[in-house]
């Protein structure tokens, strides 16, 4: 039994793995010659707190899927660069590669009218929600964090630290080494290249102010005790943070694999169907999933538009049931090479949501914190330019009433409407 299941794992590996791990990822430029084609077989392949077992996973089915996506291929004239299953929407991807003065959009409509595709789509790709900052130094970290002066998180730690609740970081890579970070991220994985360990900026810094351990005067997070699943799926090109389609919903996949309970995708893009299945599966399985708006797009830009997502901005400006607003400026996160940064942008506030979700559901684990009713805000008499801004000590303390927040005496708060 041993042996036969180590060779289909061999074989899965040889069939999508290895074909993944050769393909590094591209420039944008490359990138957008890139589309995906998914394959779906009966019978269907994932029900609700089901497992992935069974025939989805059969080396025999696998082999026909990989089969129909280069005969598709070769019909195009196309060439299949990888394949990653996606159990959580009964679906393979593969991503295929669009010739030179081939029209993409062409090309996507006819595999798309082929019965044997599920559908097809271009290679989106997706920007994280971030400014450049500045240096910081070690010294104090802590009394500068927003959410220390606006949140009492030190009250807020008195009563949850988000213990035991499993957060997925979706991008780039976080430097596990980082002195605010050591022992804090449970699970590793790399969907963008063939490297074990990326230290990146951005990513580094959502993970440190979800989950930093905050020791040593450096940055305390959110949720300093929740299990952080640090999911590489972007990358730094420039001074850009880009992600892809294929990475993202690699690692969406793999979050809804280990039941996280929490997912943050602080970025944005263009509306992408593989994306949306995943994300609404996640949901369907209790996850919060948090996005970052991108205040320059229609409707705040995807993810964040899409039902059921969280959507997180820095700019506190005119009211909006459907965002939520935190401080997002001048954010001190740590930076890879035991570095500390000023870090600003919507994808800095999305993950300050994303820590108070795990604080909330450490001791309401129920509670997905979807509904804008869920929350509370601070009104528009609020000092320090408050108003509007989520009230996270007054919404723990909606769970744990025995929480001293001084933001919700007297009526100071409001809930959010």
């Amino acid at each position: 039994m041993r042996a036969s299941i180590a060779a289909l794992v061999l074989f899965l590996f040889a069939l999508f793995g290895a074909a993944a791990a050769s393909a590094e990822v591209p420039p944008s430029s490359t990138a957008a010659r890139e589309i995906l084609v998914m394959l779906r077989l009966p019978p269907p392949h994932y029900r609700p707190g089901a497992n992935y077992g069974g025939s989805y996973t059969d080396s025999a089915g696998s082999a026909a899927r990989r089969r129909i996506a280069e005969s598709l291929a070769r019909e195009q004239g196309l060439e299949v660069l990888s394949g990653w299953p996606m159990p959580a929407i009964g679906v393979d991807c593969y991503v295929l590669r669009v010739p030179p003065g081939a029209n993409l959009d062409d090309v996507v409509r006819r595999l798309s009218q082929d019965r044997r595709a599920e559908w097809a789509q271009p290679m989106n790709l997706f920007r994280a929600r971030a400014a450049e900052g500045g240096t910081a130094a070690k010294a104090s970290l802590y009394s500068l964090q927003p959410s220390a002066r606006l949140w009492r998180l030190d009250e807020m730690h008195r009563v949850s630290t988000g213990r035991g609740v499993r957060v997925a970081v979706i991008d780039s890579g976080a430097d596990a080494e980082h002195p605010d970070l050591i022992g804090r991220i449970e699970v590793e994985r790399n969907f963008v290249d063939t490297r074990e360990h990326t230290a990146e900026a951005h990513g580094t810094a959502v993970a440190g102010i979800i989950g930093a351990r905050g020791a040593d005067a450096g940055v305390v997070g959110i949720a300093p005790a929740s299990r952080l699943l640090a999911l590489r799926a972007c990358w730094e090109e420039a001074a850009a943070t880009l992600c892809s389609s294929f990475t993202l919903a690699q690692a969406l996949q793999f979050a809804i694999g280990e039941d996280a309970q929490v997912i943050n995708l602080s970025l944005s893009g263009p509306d992408d169907p593989l994306l949306a299945r995943l994300i609404d599966a996640a949901i369907e399985r209790g996850a919060s999933v948090v996005g970052a708006v991108d205040a320059d797009a229609i409707n705040g830009g995807f993810p964040a538009s899409h039902r059921g997502v969280l959507a997180v901005s820095d700019r506190a400006g005119a009211a909006s049931a459907s965002i939520l607003y935190v401080p997002g400026a001048d954010v001190p996160a740590p930076a890879p090479g035991g570095r500390w940064n000023f870090v600003t942008g919507a994808s800095f506030a999305a993950a300050q949501i994303a820590g108070v979700i795990a604080l909330v559901r450490e001791v309401s684990p129920a509670p997905a914190m979807r509904q804008s009713a869920a929350w509370v805000r601070f009104p528009p008499s609020s000092p320090d330019g408050a108003a509007g801004y989520v009230d996270a000590c007054a919404t723990l303390q909606r769970s744990v009433p025995s929480l001293n927040c001084a933001s919700a005496r007297a009526g100071t708060a409001r809930v959010s409407r």
